[in-house]
Formats: C-alpha cells, sequence, structure tokens
C-alpha cells in the first residue's frame, strides 16, 4: 500500500482553506495514521536549522502557488522553476516523465506534476552546487516511479488524512 498526504497551507498558517481548482501539493507517508510522517517533513527535520527555515519558507510559497490552479512555471520566472533535469521515459505510462524543480535560496524541492492536479513532492533537498547529483536525480526519479507505480496497482493511494 502507497500512503499519501496533503500537505496544506493550513500546515503553515492556521485559519487559512484551500481553494477550489487548486493543485493538491502531497508527499508520501511511512505511517497510515500520521501525516506528519510525510517524507517531506521527515526530510525537513533532517536539515540543519537554516535550511530548514528555508525549506519551510519555500513550501509555503510553492503552496500559495498551488492555490491558484496554475501550473507554477506560469506563475513565476523560470529561475524559480523549471524542469529539473532531462525527462525520463517511463516504462509504466510508456511516455516521458518530467521532474520540475522550485528554488528559494539553497532550497531545491522537486516535484512532479501528476493526475487530477497533485503535485507529487518528490525530494527537498538543500543545494549549494549547479548540478544536482546522481544520487538526487534517482530519489526524485523513483518517488516518481513509486507514485506511478502505486496509482496503477490494485492496492492503489490512501490519502492520510
Amino acid at each position: 500500500m502507497y500512503y499519501l498526504t496533503e500537505i496544506r497551507v493550513d500546515d503553515f498558517e492556521q485559519g487559512v482553506l484551500s481553494a477550489q481548482g487548486r493543485f493538491k501539493v502531497a508527499s508520501p507517508c511511512s505511517d497510515p495514521k500520521q501525516r506528519r510522517s510525510a517524507a517531506v517533513f521527515e526530510v525537513v527535520q533532517g536539515m540543519e536549522r537554516t535550511d530548514q527555515r528555508q525549506a519551510l519558507a519555500g513550501l509555503k510559497y510553492l503552496l500559495k502557488l498551488a492555490q491558484l490552479g496554475k501550473p507554477f512555471n506560469q506563475l513565476v520566472d523560470k529561475k524559480a522553476v523549471h524542469e529539473a533535469f532531462e525527462p525520463f521515459y517511463c516504462e509504466l505510462t510508456q511516455r516521458n516523465e518530467t521532474v520540475w524543480r522550485y528554488r528559494r535560496g539553497d532550497i531545491r524541492i522537486l516535484f512532479y506534476y501528476a493526475v487530477d492536479k497533485v503535485v507529487l513532492l518528490a525530494h527537498t533537498l538543500p543545494k549549494r552546487t549547479d548540478k544536482l547529483s546522481a544520487k538526487e536525480k534517482n530519489i526524485a526519479k523513483q518517488a516518481v516511479l513509486d507514485f506511478l507505480e502505486a496509482s496503477r496497482s490494485e492496492a492503489g493511494i490512501q490519502w492520510v488524512k
């Protein structure tokens, strides 16, 4: 079973309601009973304090963009959001899949546009060099592949509330 939770604006600002027609920003979870087991929260927890602040600010801004319901690259300049690396061929979908990158200071948030206006957070990392390493690319690719495989499996995806 693949567990997924929506990362919401109210995770950062209490009392803010989600907009209709928005993109739903999501992260895989390790525990089906705990939203806080979302991979993105666990990765951010493992960062240095200054990186944590930047990562949380970046996630918060990405969520605000998601509220507008348009692809992020239509809302900000190309330097902030663009393809993270060359699209890769996926046997499961029989097409090239693209992982995108959002930049906030030294933080890179890698994401994938899935069906039904879901944005899968594929990887979040502090980035201090120009190029992503092969390891970082593989983490993001694997996150996308795991999501796609789960979405097509009999067990499917279970949303953690």
